[in-house]
């Protein structure tokens, strides 16, 4: 009987966690090779790569921003020194692909940080945990597969900590059952996104071999091969002909000495394109599916919908997808860069600006300004009844919420509040309310109206106001002279202090404090409250009450800086 030997494709396997404690470290995979097999899958599958990069565009956005105003100028700036956009690019990037990034935090000689620069997360591994299960420190090598490599030699950095000099910060999400590495959020869909690669290959290969399937591979005198040359022999045609460009199975037949040597192809199924099709499909679908991809148009494909047009439905598609899935991997990011930079007092609230839906002032044709002194906030016109407006700012100002933590750790003293009423723009949670402040970086030419005074005075004790209020000074005529022509109300919450005015209003947002059993506190609508930046809010489960995009602009910075009159 001939000794035929049956060669198979190669299926997807898991490296295992390699845990070398000679060396004090441990490696994803087989000299860390887990990384790599992510990265052929990145470069490899068509459909994931399209979703990784589109993904990774959404992240990052237009780059990192702040939302904590004028507290946080001097920080923010001293940030953009810190950490470039082309590092924050690749943090992201890594981040989608792995699910894992890493950088190095350097310090300068005087303790402050100087600079955080991504690196590659393959090339990071982290030590064995020590005795109280915690990594305190990570290994550098450029390739880890050659380490005995001039330059690739394994460098020791020790785990982030203030006052460790050029140190490394690896950030993951908790997994079960992961303790040292990360793992990509699809890594369900790996072996179809290889398979997606296979098919690829198999139709390249099928076309190149004249549609061929696969070879049948007669050696004459096999018989008489040796255990050990057959193995070799298998290798080395296996070697040959399982290239990317010629992955067909193959059968070595070990004939006797009288058969000539023969190759002959597998016999073609004519419904094998069919198959192909199917099975394209098939891995692109479960491809999406571990990707959570909320409609296939956003990355390219098309598909059946009921909206009136493609538009319509990639904005509803990617609103979806932001919220579900983009906005979960930036929290992650500003948290990681926010735990680092307050171990420094630099105490900020970052946000990604995003890619779509930007602020656009309205185009206005120009109108006839109204005759109103260039200063800011002019006192030289005529003002209304000064002691009406001012009893009325008294009246509605509302104390900050007794015993709240501002984000940086400072604390109000317990105050009684002077009004407790809840707002329409309130949960059961969440407390909306309103400071006036600067809302402009343009320099003011002269002194403010009493109305700017007075609201600035009060931010600054640390009043607030409920929209509500803010309506009702609108409805008592306050600021009237600023009105439309032929109207008496002047919008205040959208227009502030009139033509020229360099302020606006800014949200401030509260969160009541939770019972043992998780739900609010009782009491007034203030009382028992947290302060939360918009940032930390919104990773909390805050939904910003929708206000008109006049409201965040300050006149001075609008068309006829502000003026009404004439529309």
């Amino acid at each position: 009987m001939n000794d035929i030997k049956l060669i198979n494709l190669s299926s997807y396997v898991r490296p295992e966690v390699v845990e070398l404690k000679t060396r004090g470290y441990v490696m994803n995979g087989r000299d860390n090779n887990f990384y790599q097999y992510i990265i052929d899958r990145n470069n490899g599958s068509a459909t994931n790569n399209s979703i990784n990069q589109s993904y990774s565009t959404l992240i990052y956005g237009k780059g990192l921003s702040t939302d904590s105003g004028r507290h946080g100028a001097e920080t923010w700036a001293k940030l953009q020194t810190i950490i470039r956009p082309a590092e924050l690019r690749k943090i992201v990037t890594d981040f989608q692909v792995f699910g894992e990034f890493s950088f190095q935090v350097i310090e300068n000689r005087g303790g402050e940080l100087d600079s955080i620069v991504h690196l590659p997360k393959q090339m990071v591994i982290p030590s064995l945990v020590n005795e109280k299960n915690e990594i305190d420190s990570y290994h550098f090598s450029k390739d880890w597969s050659n380490i005995r490599k001039q330059g690739n030699e394994p460098v020791q950095f020790p785990a982030f900590k203030k006052g460790r000099g050029n140190s490394i910060f690896v950030a993951k999400p908790y997994r079960v059952g992961c303790e040292y590495f990360g793992s990509p959020d699809y890594i369900a869909g790996l072996q179809y996104m290889e398979a997606e690669e296979e098919i690829s290959n198999l139709t390249i290969s099928s076309i190149k071999n004249g549609l061929s399937g696969g070879y049948i591979i007669n050696i004459p005198d096999g018989i008489n091969y040796t255990a050990e040359e057959k193995i070799e022999f298998e290798r080395q045609v296996k070697k040959k002909l399982t290239q990317s460009s010629n992955a067909s199975n193959f059968i070595i037949s070990f004939n006797g000495s009288e058969v000539a040597i023969d190759i002959t192809p597998f016999p073609v199924n004519d419904n094998i394109h069919k198959q192909w099709n199917f099975l394209t499909e098939e891995a692109k679908k479960q491809i999406m599916t571990s990707h959570r991809v909320i409609s296939p148009s956003l990355v390219g494909l098309d598909s059946a919908t009921g909206f009136s047009s493609q538009a319509d439905m990639i904005d509803e598609s990617e609103k979806q997808l932001m919220k579900r899935v983009i906005a979960p991997k930036q929290n992650f990011i500003l948290e990681t860069l926010e735990e680092v930079l307050t171990q420094y007092d630099m105490n900020i609230s970052l946000i990604f600006k995003p890619l779509t839906q930007e602020l656009e002032m309205p185009k206005e044709e120009p109108q006839e300004l109204s005759k109103v002194s260039e200063v800011c906030c002019s006192a030289n016109h005529d003002e209304d009844d000064d002691s009406e407006m001012i009893s009325m700012i008294n009246k509605l100002a509302l104390d900050p919420p007794s015993e709240y933590e501002l984000t940086d750790g400072s604390e109000y003293d317990s105050i009684q509040l002077s009004a407790n009423q809840s707002s329409e723009q309130d949960t059961k949670l969440w407390k909306t309310r309103y400071a006036f402040t600067i809302g402009t970086s343009k320099n003011p030419k002269g002194g403010s109206r009493t109305f700017c005074t007075e609201m600035l005075a009060k931010s600054a004790s640390g009043k607030v106001f409920r929209k509500e209020d803010i309506d009702l000074m609108s409805s008592q005529g306050i600021n009237g002279k600023f009105a439309k022509s032929g109207e008496s109300k002047y919008d205040i919450f959208k227009y502030g202090g009139g033509v020229n005015c360099h302020h606006r209003f800014e949200r401030r947002i509260y969160k009541k404090k939770l019972n043992t059993d998780g739900t609010p506190k009782k009491g007034g609508a203030m009382s028992s409250t947290v302060e939360k930046n918009v940032n930390q809010a919104t990773r909390e489960g805050y939904k910003a009450p929708k206000n008109h995009r006049d409201v965040a602009i300050a006149e001075i910075d609008k068309p006829n800086k502000g003026s009404l009159k004439n529309k």
